[in-house]
């Protein structure tokens, strides 16, 4: 089910929309909070029956004085209370989005042509909050995109050979994710002394495939110029002619990015020789920049160097070295808020096809103190309210954010992740936003492959476009074919350029989560 998202389907148009809703007066009891403690399920305090006189009046005549594609703002007249007003807080939607201590404020990284509801309170200098004024709709400017003709469907193979499953390329033409599949990521190349170099060279290059394991049932032969991974690959690319691979560089290895911004042009010459080199010569098609948090290092070591500029710098420089006929994308992590303050993404965009954003990994078992977290769905779409009200990541607001710091959406795919996190200690279904510790998990501590956790913890529900399953005493979060459908639903409502899934090994042996995607997308 789609469940608490912060705005509604768009509709077609431009210009403001505005009305004034009266709303029914509410007597509430207790003493008033201040502004600073409202909280977003609460919402603003409706007028009161009885006037008193140490409250702060409602702010009166609300209205949006100024409205862009994602942006709106509002002003109303002051607040009256004994000794003064302190500041306002205005709500967007009903939650709270931010306070002023003017009659005005501007409400920014909006979604286009989206319709928004506003109301404000007043806190006291006696630190009584007044109750809330009149409500007022208002919609922005501008027109969502239609999606692209042709929308990116790709999945990620890894070069290594970590968890519990062999995958091999052969992998994904037996289980038909190949003909599904638009781009594939070969995952992931080193950087090394700031240059592009082979994460592992013995299986991307030098390893002997024995003919159960090959695509075409051709063993390699011993000491031939070219085996391993890349031999598959092109063997794969001759079976699907169709399918674009790129080599992406970074991800585990992202600590070696600030020192290829020491020399940009050498980092994208190194990159472009490893995909154009003669020896397999036809195979890819591109490279991803994977550097999940480029100007900012709040957990990792991969710190740049090289400011708000970093990724820009080298997409340009990278789209210099590939030409245009060469497709570049970047890899990143969808965490809003600091992690995209910290770097040029709508510059970088303009030199890029597109931008892998990792929708997912929003919440995991052990990204709190002293090894463990809060359980929550990591994947959410939307902003969940009721006993799931937690304010944080998830999709939505990952698309909002870019957007509006200039990302076009065209240039946005999403990710979808083929693994589950999760937690053990959980009492009931609802985790109630409780630290927990990381569960079992064959993958790592709390992490769990989506093709085995379906059957050992089963019975998903669906919240805010992700699921669920509690077994015992464990808790699971994870995506599925349905939560796939409503996010590939999204992709299309929104004008994204496609979607992704994180692991291609993590999927079952016929590919269903990827099938989900390329049936969503149709």
């Amino acid at each position: 089910m789609k469940a608490g998202s912060l705005s509604a389907r768009p509709r077609r148009g431009r210009g403001i929309v505005l009305w004034v809703v009266a709303l029914p007066l509410l007597l509430l009891s207790g003493t008033a909070a201040s502004v600073q403690a409202a909280t977003a399920d609460r919402g603003p305090r409706t007028s009161a029956a009885v006037a008193d006189p140490d409250m702060p009046t409602p702010p009166g005549g609300l209205q949006a004085v100024a409205v862009t594609d994602t942006s709106i703002t509002i002003n109303w007249s002051p607040s009256t209370a004994p000794g003064g007003i302190a500041s306002y807080a205005v709500y967007v939607n009903g939650h709270i989005r931010g306070t002023a201590t003017e009659t005005s404020f501007t409400a920014t990284q909006l979604n286009v042509d989206t319709e928004y509801g506003f109301s404000v309170t007043a806190l006291g200098n006696n630190g009584r909050e007044g109750y809330s004024s009149p409500h007022i709709l208002a919609r922005t400017t501008g027109t969502v995109p239609t999606p692209p003709a042709s929308p990116v469907k790709m999945g990620i193979f890894p070069e290594n050979d970590l968890g519990p499953r062999r995958f091999e390329v052969k992998n994904l033409v037996t289980s038909g994710s190949a003909a599904r599949l638009t781009h594939l990521t070969y995952a992931s190349g080193k950087i090394r002394n700031g240059k592009c170099t082979f994460g592992d060279p013995y299986r991307a290059l030098q390893r002997t495939v024995p003919a159960e394991l090959s695509v075409d049932r051709q063993r390699d032969a011993f000491g031939q110029a070219v085996s391993g991974n890349i031999n598959q690959l092109r063997k794969l690319k001759e079976l699907h002619p169709h399918l674009k691979i790129l080599w992406s560089f970074g991800g585990e290895y992202s600590a070696g990015y600030p020192q290829a911004l020491q020399d940009p042009a050498a980092f994208a010459a190194s990159c472009a020789h490893m995909i154009n080199n003669r020896q397999w010569a036809g195979v890819f098609d591109g490279i991803d920049l994977h550097w999940e948090l480029p100007g900012t290092c709040p957990v990792t070591a991969a710190c740049d160097t090289g400011g708000h500029s970093a990724l820009k710098t080298l997409a340009q420089a990278s789209r210099a070295a590939l030409g245009p006929d060469k497709l570049l994308t970047a890899t990143i992590h969808g965490t809003a808020g600091r992690v995209f303050d910290g770097a040029d993404h709508a510059g970088a965009a303009s030199h890029l096809d597109w931008i892998n954003v990792k929708s997912y990994d929003y919440y995991t078992p052990t990204s709190g103190s002293q090894g463990t977290g809060r359980a929550f769905l990591h994947s959410t779409l939307h902003a969940v309210g009721g006993e799931w009200d937690y304010a944080g990541g998830d999709g939505h607001r990952t698309y909002r954010e870019l957007t509006a710091r200039g990302v076009h959406p065209h240039k946005i795919v999403l990710g979808v992740p083929s693994h589950a996190r999760g937690w053990e200690g959980v009492p009931t279904h609802n985790p109630d936003n409780r630290a927990y510790g990381p569960a079992y998990g064959s993958l790592g501590r709390g992490t769990e492959a989506y093709r085995t956790v379906r059957t050992t913890c089963p019975g998903p529900q669906l919240v805010g476009g992700a699921a669920y399953s509690h077994c015992g005493i464990e808790w699971w979060s994870y995506d599925t074919p349905a939560s796939i459908t409503e996010k590939t639903a999204y992709t299309k409502q929104w004008g994204l350029g496609g979607a992704f899934l994180s692991d291609l090994r993590n999927d079952t042996d016929n590919g269903e989560l990827l099938t989900a995607i390329d049936n969503g997308l149709q």
